[in-house]
């Protein structure tokens, strides 16, 4: 019989077929911008857009002047809004699963997210089994940042050791498991079952 008690799951990757490349992708094109360069500016502002210490329009303002793009420093739309929705798909595998272990055990999310895609992933009802919900934007923290596994261990009434967290990032999963938390890196259903599986985990009939 298995110890655990609480499954948690990562959105972008695991629940939601998205790739970070896409986005940055889909700008260079459109703003005609080396994707290089848009990549690395990319990579250095993600961290507070995920930690709500900046907005969108300032997230990709600041972006704007790393390139050197009027173009993008002139836009007001949501581009954030545009292209998750064109390009990210539910992963129904992966959902369904979640409800055959609702029934059994405690669910949450712990994830990288903005205010944006939150609502539109709160929008396709992909968040509709969990209890709890570690939002980074709303935290303050980002993985793999391991004050936000401290926070899901001081918010939740269980132990490290009764949990496992699922994410497709390497160092997303090697930083939970030196909080304590049981870790499953996620590279594709067969593989996230078995490795439920493993752990001694009963997957049920839908609840």
């Amino acid at each position: 019989m298995s110890k655990i008690k609480c499954i948690l799951f990562d959105i972008g990757g695991v629940l939601v077929d998205w790739h970070m490349s896409w986005i940055t992708s889909e700008i260079a094109k459109r703003f005609e911008i080396n994707e290089v360069d848009v990549v690395e500016s990319f990579g250095n502002y993600l961290p507070e857009l995920d930690c709500g210490k900046i907005k969108e329009k300032t997230f990709w303002e600041k972006i704007a002047n790393d390139t050197n793009s009027s173009l993008l420093a002139q836009t007001t739309e949501s581009l954030w809004n545009t292209y998750f929705q064109k390009n990210a798909k539910i992963n129904h595998d992966v959902l369904s699963l979640v409800s055959h272990l609702k029934g059994n055990y405690s669910l949450g999310i712990i994830s990288n997210i903005e205010e944006i895609t939150h609502k539109i992933v709160h929008d396709w009802s992909v968040l509709d089994n969990f209890t709890h919900r570690f939002l980074s934007y709303q935290i303050g923290f980002s993985k793999p940042d391991v004050r936000i596994y401290e926070h899901v261990l001081d918010s939740l009434p269980f132990e490290g050791q009764d949990m496992v967290f699922i994410d497709d990032k390497p160092s997303n999963v090697e930083s939970a498991q030196k909080c304590g938390i049981n870790s499953i890196h996620f590279t594709n259903y067969a593989k996230l079952r078995k490795s439920l599986q493993d752990l001694e985990i009963e997957i049920g009939k839908p609840a």
